[in-house]
């Protein structure tokens, strides 16, 4: 369990932290201000929750609330401290105030993750043994001490962002400003955080905390919603979220507690989620107006009507892989013993990333692959495309090993795959040939190309008018450029499509577009094989599950079967299930295993007649 016995104390103060009057901000170039006249006041010790849609201004603000940028308009101060350029009060700042950004490679800055976390420490002068303290208790608090002296690039994404929050917390901020800081955390990473910033806040420390998952708002003290860099709502989570028109508006969602009320009171429907076939249509829930989503036009249909194991789209027969095997030796030495302190911890000798895997991902199924954070889902993932090859065992995709270099051009035209971060695919000079770049390589004529642009483009929602087109693919928001490298990937029309974290920093409107586009595209014949979190959209979307557990197939076959193990293996279960054994717990009947939110209200209904 992490622990943040060792974390430091502050007094609660009168004076705010925290302080802004009419602040805007406009990053040059730019059509709109992305911080418009934002007033507020964070009291010290307050623990604050900020929640909005992509592009709503939340980094921004916290990046002003860090003196990592200054107001274009209005005043900012941070312990009193105007935030205006000058850069000795802006060391001082984030000095005192910690930050955690959205995507941890960002503050990944040594080859070895006790030297990253000891970072911070080192530059402000700490003394030698007093950073060795530190790094530990933050690595604790974490539950990354076993990792000391690993390699932060050998780390699953979800484990780099713990080695960030390590780092922040070794500064021993009285402010701490976390952005998306579970964004790509299972179940088990995100309740682990939730703790540690529930001690810290016990303990007097300032928390900023930007997120996606509502429910992580019902810790807070404070909610403040923004809208187009203004603030829409500000108060108490039971006032932020009593307010269900504007939270529908805005495009968010309630917790889930709060959606279960509405589904038991009959207040929440499915919306008719429009599909390409022509009278078809699938159940997608939402809390906001229905999406429809278009995909290609004349997309090849890729399988059979039902999900079949005789045709398998990926096989994996007894498939090993280690780290360890491929250079990647955990054995370094770096910052901590320059600076003469020995490691308290040492890091085990590493273990396979993979052992004896074998699964079958049946054609034109929606197969989800779960695992807690680390173990092993983004190595399968790669595999699973051909980017590594397995130490021992095979992998063949659409029936091709992928190992067959002579088939290889066969193989990259059957997958695609879209990565955890698939913004970071981005290269060309404008969208257009970004998202042209793979139909052009298939030698496809112009007129073809540019339809199949359009079409995807379609697919993810954004316009296919000369005004994106011709726009640089970095100059977008972050949303958009997600949706550019996802196009880019659907303009291939790849048989089999591997997601790795497809929901990971998007906000509810836009998870919900992506829980449309890949059920359109399975039922346009698509092959998905999807890595995640998010139990809840396995429930509600998958057909067929792999649930791995330290490197090892735990489990395979429907949600229902999955979900039926040892919980202890899993990386969390589906909030539904999770709150009906609660119930049952509390002596509620409960009958059967509910998977999803409509599946319990309708049981908790029958409930209440009997």
């Amino acid at each position: 369990m992490p622990s943040f016995d060792r974390m430091p104390s502050f007094d609660r103060m009168p004076s705010p932290a925290i302080d802004f009057e009419d602040v805007r901000f406009a990053y040059p170039g730019a059509a709109e201000e992305a911080v418009r006249g934002v007033t507020l006041r964070i009291p010290r010790g307050e623990h604050v929750c900020i929640l909005g849609g992509n592009g709503s201004g939340k980094s921004t603000l916290a990046r002003l609330m860090n003196a990592l940028l200054v107001p274009t308009g209005g005043q900012a101060r941070t312990f009193g401290m105007n935030i205006d350029g000058d850069p000795e009060r802006a060391l001082e700042i984030r000095r005192r105030a910690a930050m955690v950004f959205q995507y941890p490679d960002d503050q990944m800055v040594t080859s070895i993750v006790a030297d990253d976390v000891a970072f911070g420490p080192e530059n402000l002068g700490v003394p030698s043994e007093e950073i060795a303290s530190r790094v530990d208790a933050a690595l604790e608090a974490v539950g990354m001490s076993e990792f000391a002296q690993a390699d932060p690039a050998d780390l699953s994404g979800g484990q780099r962002q713990r080695v960030a929050i390590a780092g922040a917390l070794a500064m021993e901020p009285e402010v701490l400003i976390l952005d998306e800081p579970a964004a790509m955390l299972d179940a088990h990473g995100r309740q682990a955080i939730q703790h540690v910033l529930r001690g810290l806040s016990e303990r007097g420390i300032t928390i900023v905390h930007i997120t996606h998952f509502m429910n992580d708002a019902l810790d807070a003290d404070r909610v403040i919603v923004l809208e187009r860099g203004a603030v829409a709502l500000d108060g108490s989570p039971d006032e932020v979220f009593a307010q269900r028109n504007v939270i529908q508006a805005l495009g968010l969602e309630l917790p889930f507690e709060l959606r279960l009320e509405d589904a038991v009171a009959g207040a929440r429907k499915p919306d008719e989620q429009s599909l390409p076939n022509p009278g078809r249509k699938r159940h997608v829930f939402s809390q906001s107006d229905p999406i429809t989503v278009h995909i290609l036009p004349e997309f090849p249909e890729h399988r059979e009507q039902q999900p079949t194991r005789e045709r398998a789209a990926i096989t994996f027969e007894h498939v090993s892989f280690s780290y360890a095997d491929a250079q990647h030796p955990h054995r370094r030495t770096g910052l901590l013993a320059r600076l003469g302190v020995r490691p308290r911890r040492r890091m085990p000798r590493a273990a396979d990333t993979l052992r004896d895997v074998s699964f079958t991902v049946p054609t034109g199924s929606l197969t989800a692959l779960i695992g807690r954070t680390g173990s092993g889902k983004s190595t399968t993932a790669e595999l699973a495309c051909a980017l590594k090859l397995p130490n021992t065992g095979t992998v063949h995709i659409s029936g091709i090993d992928s190992a067959d270099e002579a088939r290889r051009d066969d193989l990259r035209a059957q997958v695609g795959y879209v990565a955890q971060l698939p913004e970071r695919q981005l290269f060309a000079e404008t969208v257009f040939d970004d998202i042209a770049f793979g139909p052009r390589n298939l030698g496809l004529s112009a007129e073809e190309v540019e339809r199949r642009v359009s079409g995807a483009l379609d697919a993810v929602g954004l316009s296919h008018e000369p005004d994106l087109l011709e726009r640089s693919p970095f100059a977008l928001s972050g949303g958009q450029r997600r949706a550019v490298a996802i196009a880019g990937v659907l303009a291939m029309q790849p048989a089999v499509l591997v997601l790795d974290e497809p929901m990971a920093g998007l906000d509810p409107q836009a998870r919900r577009r992506m829980r449309a586009l890949m059920l359109a595209l399975k039922d346009a014949g698509t092959t998905l094989f999807v890595i995640t979190h998010d139990m809840d959209d396995v429930a509600e979307l998958a057909d067929h599950v792999v649930a791995l557990n330290h490197g090892v197939v735990v489990a395979e076959g429907t949600p229902r079967t999955v979900f039926d193990i040892d919980e202890a293996l899993l990386p969390g279960v589906p909030s539904a299930l999770a709150a009906a054994r609660r119930l049952r717990a509390q002596g509620v009947p409960i009958e059967g295993d509910p998977l999803t939110i409509d599946e319990l209200a309708q049981e908790v209904r029958h409930v209440s007649t009997r």
